[in-house]
């Protein structure tokens, strides 16, 4: 009977460790996770790529609060891009569009998504997809033949062969272009000796029983169908260690775990479990006397997802390690329910959408819905959702095909095929050795809750300015300044912006003592494009042969179709209304300036000081604001709560206090206060007692002149990528039905 002791004192020191650096993660180090939802497989050349973005909490994967920007990135086959867009982020959602150019050469594309944030993390980390573009020159690339070439490992489960233990060893069998393929054959041993047989379970794809001797070495043998075999080697088995079993799928409310070992002298070892970034199950145990330990854990204690199991000693030293995923099919049930049986040609349909949480109670969500014509575009059932790649396919290392079928729960040799995926596919995220040695990434890029322009202060010999003032100048409506210091390195960054396409901005340096003959402003206008660690992504979902010339000729004729009635619309409307002045509102005001401000003061509505000073008309019109006279034309401010007087700004410029009386109230439009340095953080120490910014009607007319040189430059900052509005041409059912129906 196979038996196991737990411990049964207080919390291991290793499990104290464990769940410190887990929470360290946790607060510190979340990653996030994008998925981008698009209209179609494949695309032609000239067409309109849709998409929609959901950005989430890597661990529990609600929307991520922490990013406010997303990048969306299509390449090339060389890594080159073909368009890249900027995208806000609400509530977890961005949306956007891809005009694909109409001289793109056929090929498969890369479509990647990612953060600032994700940028500290690997690259693999990001969403990637490959995606086929066919080209309406009607020329088709070759295909690779395909030929006797593959890629055999084997993995035993748990990380090792033991000499004398029975092993499950995995194996996973792919072709030169990345996808899995049949396979089969023989174990040997070094002496020719047939241990067993071993066949593909699912997409190249199996495991074999082996109880290794010490001292021999395994091969497979494979069989091709052309007659010819190729023989690969198995692991080492190693003289003594651990071997540990999982077995998650034999019971339904239970994960069945054994261990064995055959060393001599056993010691008192970590079972550990971790999921969703926490330590959900952790057990001391001690061997019996037939060292074997066998365990049960409610697979209650999971949530749905990738399961990491560790065993290791009590100082952190694994033995064994093992993926598993737990479906706990808690997932939202979303049901599609049309209100006729059949319809006419081009009749309104009308669908209802329903979800339901896993008791069946409806639930409030958001959806993205792509349409599409099953003559011209044919979807891969088993391909990747926003189900299998955030439960996933994202938390495995390398490609996971046709992720879909894992999900398939009326298939009854889906699980098995779902075990051996776990024990080929590597864990992305840490490692357990970095976890225990609290070994975390470098922290190099902030999160970007809006936009920002960010640069960098380096005197003429290459050298960096520390603690330099930076003024970013925008002459919009209120002529507006922006001042921040650079840091250690020299750099500098203007944050809170939201403006789509791009403005022209001036930007002047100096260093901490105000000179700036010898001080250049560097610009990081350069934008960043992922590297071509995933450019061996296996190839797109492709467009079948027999559907290529009619789903290419049906683009071409809705391009036509989309241009004649868009141009016959747009003509309309400036016939009709004058639409470049109703665009103007967003040109005149492209960012938000101090969008935390606690208090915005219009300068025509306040009375008339006395005194001629400005503070004296502030008098009771800002909860915490106390103004004080301290002269016949001097007043004081102070925020309740601040030890220090707050930083005062004309039109972006710091001011004195003693000089507002100077300043004709009749100039001033409007007066913004920022309380705390929280919501004044922009400005640096000097904002320790608050803000109080106020800006003229027509801004700083009489400005200095200033000789132009490498100190103060000008610059066009890129803003958020205009969207377009998804474009339907308008059909009627009384159309004649030999009127081609161009919509895909």
């Amino acid at each position: 009977m196979l038996l196991f002791m737990a411990w049964t004192g207080k919390e291991t020191s290793i499990e104290e460790k464990l769940r410190k650096q887990l929470e360290t993660w946790r607060v510190h180090y979340t990653p996030e996770k994008v998925y981008l939802h698009h209209d179609k497989p494949y695309y032609v050349a000239g067409d309109q790529l849709w998409l929609k973005a959901y950005l989430v909490n890597g661990i529990d994967l609600q929307p991520s609060a922490k990013s406010g920007v997303l990048y969306v990135d299509l390449l090339d086959e060389q890594q080159s891009p073909v368009a890249q867009l900027t995208l806000p982020v609400a509530d977890g959602k961005a949306h956007g569009d891809i005009v694909l150019p109409d001289d793109l050469e056929e090929g498969t594309y890369r479509l990647t998504g990612y953060t600032r944030w994700m940028r500290n993390f690997e690259e693999a980390s990001y969403f990637n997809k490959s995606i086929q573009i066919v080209s309406n020159s009607q020329q088709q690339v070759e295909k690779p033949v395909p030929s006797t070439n593959l890629d055999l490992q084997f993995f035993p489960e748990g990380g090792h062969m033991i000499a004398g233990l029975s092993s499950t060893v995995a194996f996973k069998a792919i072709n030169e272009q990345g996808l899995s393929t049949s396979v089969s054959g023989g174990i040997f041993d070094q002496t020719g000796r047939k241990i067993t047989d071993f066949t593909h379970q699912h997409l190249g794809m199996g495991a074999v029983t082996i109880t290794p001797e010490h001292g021999q070495q395994y091969f497979a043998k494979v069989n091709f169908k052309d007659g010819s075999t190729r023989d690969y080697s198995l692991p080492d088995a190693k003289a003594a260690g651990y071997v540990m079993k999982i077995d998650e799928i034999s019971n339904d409310d239970h994960v069945l775990i054994e261990v064995a070992t055959n060393l001599e002298t056993t010691e008192t070892l970590l079972l550990s479990a971790i999921s969703q970034a926490d330590l959900k199950y952790a057990e001391v145990v001690n061997f019996a006397e037939d060292k074997r330990i066998s365990l049960q854990i409610s697979k209650s204690d999971f949530p749905t997802g990738v399961v990491r199991f560790t065993l290791s000693d009590l100082e952190g030293l694994p033995h064994a390690e093992r993926l598993a995923f737990i479906n706990r099919e808690d997932q939202l049930q979303v049901t599609l329910t049309a209100r006729q049986d059949s319809y006419i040609p081009r009749e309104k349909v009308t669908v209802d959408i329903q979800a339901n949480n896993a008791n069946g109670a409806p639930v409030s969500t958001d959806f993205s819905i792509a349409v599409t014509d099953n003559a011209l575009v044919n979807n891969n059932p088993e391909g990747m959702n926003i189900n299998t790649y955030l439960l996933l396919h994202s938390d495995l290392k390398g490609y996971v095909e046709n992720p879909g079928y894992y999900f398939d729960t009326k298939n009854e040799s889906s699980d098995k095929a779902l075990q051996h995926l776990m024990m080929t596919q590597g864990w992305r995220g840490f490692s357990w050795e970095d976890l225990v040695a609290a070994d975390f990434p470098e922290i190099q890029y902030s999160n970007e809750s809006d936009l920002s322009i960010r640069g960098r202060l380096e005197t003429k010999q290459g050298k960096t300015v520390e603690d330099g003032e930076v003024i970013l100048y925008l002459e919009d409506q209120h002529q507006t300044f922006i001042i921040t210091e650079t840091d250690k390195n020299g750099k500098f960054a203007f944050e809170g912006f939201s403006f789509q396409d791009s403005i022209n901005i001036v930007v002047q340096g100096t260093d901490a003592n105000g000179r700036r003959s010898h001080i250049e402003v560097k610009m990081d206008d350069e934008r960043y494009v992922p590297s071509d660690e995933e450019s061996s992504l296996p190839p797109a979902y492709q467009l079948l042969a027999s559907n290529r010339e009619q789903f290419i000729n049906a683009s071409l004729q809705r391009f036509q179709a989309i241009e004649d009635e868009m141009g016959a619309l747009e003509l309309a409307e400036v016939v009709l209304k004058d639409v470049v002045i109703e665009d103007r509102a967003t040109i005149i005001e492209p960012f938000r300036l101090h969008d935390r401000a606690d208090a915005v003061l219009q300068g025509d509505r306040l009375p008339v000081a006395p005194s001629g000073n400005i503070l004296e008309s502030m008098q009771g019109r800002v909860a915490g604001l106390q103004i004080t006279q301290t002269g016949p034309y001097e007043f004081r401010g102070s925020i309740r709560g601040q030890t220090q007087p707050p930083l005062y700004l004309l039109d972006g410029i710091p001011i004195a206090e003693n000089t507002l009386f100077q300043i004709s109230q009749h100039d001033i439009g409007r007066i913004e206060i920022l309380k705390n340095p929280a919501s004044a953080g922009v400005y640096g120490g000097r904002a320790g007692g608050g803000v109080i910014a106020l800006f003229t009607k027509r801004g700083s007319t009489e400005m200095e002149e200033v000789e132009p040189g490498p100190y103060i430059i000008n610059h066009r900052a890129a803003g958020f990528s205009k969207t377009r509005t998804f474009y339907s041409p308008k059909y009627t059912a009384n159309q004649p039905e030999d009127n081609p129906d161009l919509r895909q």
